[in-house]
């Protein structure tokens, strides 16, 4: 399994298995030239994997690894769920962050180690063995030119319209789709699963990560689905390395603005939390902006408690547009941060707590929220 965030999505690149998708990708106007090398990822077990690099950072995550026998982590430390890598292309060589997520999917990851990978070096990662994983060994390849075919490209509802395909080539082979709404109603978020032949290849969930819906009535959506990853094995050619198009993309779910769907959802359980989690993200982000500014006051004169408390109470309680679970999470956020401030208030404690101080902890605390709830 792969994750690809290199333009602020999530696309999950699997044999098998269909995984969440993050914020939705909106196709950009400005490419870096095309990708001409890949990261290979080469495991103990003999798993290979390889990721299209260029300039644009981009990061994947996988599950899949090989662990030490025998290790035990340390008390109340989560086990290793997923290894991160984060790579882009610096002069000639590949940079690669190295972390581990713990216990789940959620960021932040804790850092491992940066390597930078150059043309003829092949990098183990031993530092992976203080965390129960085996070490890897990253390596570079070059890669040939891909220029894919049109994929055959359904919609399960006969509302969502597939209005166009195009070819992309830089930085990363892969497609630019556009969906147009012809329904009443608004669409909350749309699955995608691609194929190979008979195998799963890429999926995602595509959204907006506003907590509004990502295609009004008569609306559209433009996203690309880039082909940066792919499997290899011991028998795969040294030195080369190419990624496959893809034959077949469904669109097999569509969740409506009202909760209704088209479709069967491969994440029914998961969909309300993602529109709630869109609504909280963003209030959240608003909450981080106003305490900030309220730490920079540098006036002796300003009540820094009441510049935030005013601050704070003039955010928007909910966007009008949103979608209702959304609007429900940015409600309980602000008041969640009301309420922090009115115990603080009521604090009896002798000496006082600085008020700056405090509002610095309370702002690292609200940044630390905001990050568990992005994707990585």
């Amino acid at each position: 399994m792969r994750t690809e965030t290199a333009v602020a999505t999530l696309l999950v690149a699997t044999s098998a298995v269909a995984v969440l998708g993050s914020a939705s990708q909106q196709a950009t106007t400005t490419e870096p030239p095309r990708a001409t090398v890949a990261l290979v990822e080469a495991w103990p077990d003999g798993r290979v994997n390889y990721e299209l690099t260029s300039t644009r950072r981009a990061v994947m995550w996988t599950p899949q690894f090989p662990r030490l026998r025998g290790y035990t982590p340390p008390e109340g430390t989560p086990p290793v769920y997923a290894v991160q890598f984060a790579r882009a292309l610096v002069g000639g060589e590949i940079k690669v962050d190295v972390s581990v997520l713990l216990g789940s999917a959620t960021p932040p990851g804790v850092a491992v180690t940066t390597v930078t990978i150059s043309r003829g070096s092949h990098v183990v990662v031993n530092a992976l063995t203080k965390f129960g994983v085996q070490p890897v060994t990253l390596s570079m390849v070059d890669v040939g030119t891909l220029v894919p075919f049109l994929p055959t490209v359904v919609s399960v509802s006969p509302q969502v319209e597939i209005a166009s395909v195009e070819l992309l080539t830089a930085p990363y082979p892969g497609y630019r789709i556009t969906l147009r709404n012809l329904g009443s109603k608004g669409v909350s978020n749309v699955h995608l699963q691609s194929y190979r032949g008979q195998d799963k290849a890429l999926s995602a969930l595509k959204r907006t990560d506003d907590g509004r819906p990502m295609m009004e009535p008569g609306g559209s959506y433009t996203f690309d689905m880039n082909l940066t990853s792919g499997r290899g094995d011991v028998n795969t050619a040294s030195g080369t390395w190419t990624p496959q198009p893809i034959d077949v993309i469904e669109f097999d779910s569509v969740r409506w603005d009202d909760g209704t769907s088209d479709g069967a959802s491969p994440f029914p359980q998961i969909e309300p939390i993602v529109e709630s989690d869109a609504g909280r993200r963003l209030q959240l982000r608003r909450i981080v902006d106003a305490l900030r500014a309220t730490i920079a006051e540098q006036d002796p004169g300003v009540d820094l408690l009441a510049a935030a408390k005013l601050r704070l109470e003039s955010l928007a309680d909910a966007e009008p547009d949103q979608l209702q679970l959304a609007k429900s999470a940015m409600r309980s956020t602000k008041a969640i941060v009301s309420a922090d401030i009115v115990r603080f208030e009521r604090q009896r404690t002798t000496p006082r707590p600085d008020v700056r101080q405090w509002l610095t902890a309370l702002l690292a605390r609200y940044e630390t929220w905001l990050a568990r709830l992005s994707p990585p």
